[in-house]
């Protein structure tokens, strides 16, 4: 499943500092990114600057493109939502900007000179030699609708972001602790595990039991609103069938549009391209047969694409295709004829005719079924757009809907105890529903092929919790549950008790396990660094890179229902001289990233981060939540 690999990538320590990489890097989000057009309405607001949604579209495109180019296939709208992939651009937009901000507030504006070399160094605006280019520049930020200044802006910002994470210092650490440090990072492992599974409660709870334990959970027990109603739909499938293009209209329209199922004559054409009228006129006194116009057109023409094995072929050209003067002397000139010199605004040219192929007609029928298709569509949109007319009439004069789809020969689809959360209905249909007063006709909702529907609302039937009596047995189920976790995770705690208390020696978690009267199942495990280790042990790791041999966990580690006592048992640390310097540099970098990812915490919880939910929905399918 591409969805499994998508997650299995987020998971890798390669993903490890992604979301610093994508806010300090400009490479990492692509011109576009930068050049967005602000006249788009906002999809965020972030401590009163708006971010447009053509930026967020553009930033959640490039990011679709870079997961079809890692796992070669398009991930679907529910994978990517599977992926939280539009909260993920989101949260780097929010992060990305407040850097920005926290760097202008600092006034860490970068020299002038490191903007221009960072500028230079940009591949778009660089020539073959890899050399800027100030005309490339200039033209490739006038294509994207910006000006140097606007985009010499932005760019200075990024770089004030880099001087911000430049000032994210640790205290400096020698070389040798450093390496020390991430040597122990990098230790083989074993601990020994104590699993406690739930044991399923059958337990009867008194009737004050489940009274309060019902009382105490209202939202649990609410029952959503639901909705029912009437859908017309003015639609191509409700019409399906009663459109039929006669077949004089279809030759009808065969004739009167000839030109549009016509291929144009074309000509095989060679030439010779001389910088003056003298030179042409001395080519041509020397050329009378076809193998010396093409031996010539390798010697003299100055087409710079007439290579040498070329002789001076353009292939097949359509008259429409070339300039002016040179079109009128192709296509007059007869077969295997020199022409006289022709001048273009690119020099002399000396023509020479190969081929003729005439224009030809495609017969009716070739093209009979694309014509009755296109006039079949024609005419179904307009008969949707005067079914439309009548309806909105029909409604205005205070016709029901059933009534409307039965003048117009139609009929209601019923729509029973809708939810809001139903996803068989279009999102715009159940926005309507729900929408839409009890007892009223919505206005018209526009669909996805050019039609329209209509929703009645015909009953409404409001969130509520039923009696108590009457979901009885799930109340009951939810609270032994309860009981059932409740237990579990006192016998893991007492467990967890009995293995850190004070004793005479090493207890094991056997023994431990018997001192508490628990029943649990026991493991031994060996795994070298995070990528070894069990999903859910790895939050811990740090606490048992740091723990004494024979040491407990302080505290239970969850994994599903099941609940985790462990205990180290040995570690294996690999020589340090071994890999000083890597070790070292790695331990750094991960020690930076963290106090990185500490400043966009911080500065992320003090900012206010409004959003336009209704235009994100349109951007990403659905509206993500709101970066908090």
């Amino acid at each position: 499943m591409i969805l499994e690999k998508f997650r299995v990538f987020g998971a890798t320590k390669a993903a490890k500092g992604l979301l610093l990489v994508l806010i300090l890097s400009f490479g990492a989000w692509g011109i576009e990114s930068f050049l967005g057009a602000q006249s788009s309405p906002h999809g965020l607001s972030i401590n009163g600057q708006n971010i447009s949604l053509l930026e967020l579209e553009e930033a959640f495109k490039a990011k679709t493109r870079q997961l079809e180019e890692t796992f070669g296939s398009t991930p679907t709208p529910e994978q990517l939502q599977g992926l939280q992939l539009p909260e993920q651009i989101l949260a780097e937009t929010v992060a990305r900007t407040v850097l920005r901000q926290a760097a202008a507030g600092l006034h860490l504006q970068p020299a002038t000179r490191a903007l221009q070399a960072e500028i230079s160094a940009l591949p778009p605006f660089q020539n073959q030699a890899g050399q800027f280019d100030a005309t490339q520049y200039r033209t490739a930020l006038a294509q994207l609708g910006r000006t140097p200044a606007q985009f010499e802006t932005e760019m200075a910002q990024d770089l004030a972001v880099r001087n911000l994470a430049n000032l994210v210092q640790m205290a400096q650490v020698s070389a040798t602790l450093a390496a020390v440090q991430a040597a122990v990072g990098e230790a083989t492992l074993e601990v020994a595990v104590a699993t406690l599974q739930p044991v399923p409660s059958t337990a009867t709870p008194t009737p004050e039991q489940l009274k309060y334990f019902y009382e105490l959970n209202p939202t649990t027990y609410t029952v959503p609103e639901h909705r029912s109603g009437l859908l017309l739909e003015l639609s191509a499938a409700s019409l399906s069938g009663t459109i039929v293009v006669p077949e004089a209209r279809i030759a009808q329209e065969y004739q009167a549009n000839q030109a549009a199922y016509s291929t144009p004559e074309t000509r095989l054409v060679r030439h010779i391209l001389l910088a003056s009228l003298a030179s042409a006129t001395e080519v041509q006194k020397s050329v009378t047969t076809l193998e010396q116009f093409t031996a010539k057109a390798n010697e003299v023409s100055i087409d710079p694409g007439n290579f040498k094995s070329k002789g001076g072929s353009l292939g097949y050209i359509k008259k429409a295709e070339v300039v002016p003067g040179f079109a009128e002397m192709a296509f007059g000139l007869p077969i295997n004829r020199l022409s006289t010199p022709v001048q273009t605004p690119f020099g002399w040219h000396l023509l020479w005719v190969e081929e003729i192929r005439p224009a030809q007609v495609q017969p009716l029928t070739e093209v009979k079924s694309a014509i009755a298709q296109a006039l079949q569509e024609n005419e179904l949109q307009e008969a949707l757009n005067q079914l439309a007319t009548r309806a909105d009439d029909a409604l205005a004069g205070g016709a029901s809907l059933a009534e409307v789809a039965k003048s117009l020969g139609l009929k209601t689809k019923p729509l029973p105890r809708v939810a809001a959360t139903d996803e068989s209905l279009p999102k715009e249909v159940l926005a309507a529903l729900f929408n839409t007063p009890q007892g009223q006709t919505s206005a018209p909702i526009t669909l996805a092929q050019n039609g329209v529907a209509y929703i009645e609302t015909t009953q409404v039937e409001v969130a509520s919790v039923p009696a108590l009596a009457q979901i009885e047995a799930r109340v009951v189920a939810d609270w032994r549950a309860l009981q059932t976790e409740l237990a579990n995770k006192a016998a893991a705690e007492s467990l967890l008790n009995a293995a850190r208390a004070p004793a005479t020696g090493q207890r094991s978690l056997t023994a431990a396990a018997a001192q508490a009267k628990v029943n649990a199942s026991f493991n031994t495990l060996s795994f070298k660094g995070v990528a070894e280790a069990p999903r859910w042990l790895q939050p811990k790791l740090r606490d048992l890179m740091a723990a004494a041999k024979g040491a407990v966990l302080p505290a239970t580690v969850r994994e599903g229902d099941a609940y985790h006592v462990v205990q180290l048992v040995g570690r294996v640390i690999p020589p340090v001289a071994a890999a000083t310097a890597p070790l070292a540099s790695t331990f750094k970098q991960e020690m930076k990233q963290d106090l990185e990812a500490l400043l966009v915490a911080h500065l992320q919880a003090n900012a206010k981060v409004t959003c336009n939910t209704q235009g994100l929905a349109q951007v990403f399918g659905y509206a993500p939540a709101c970066p908090q």
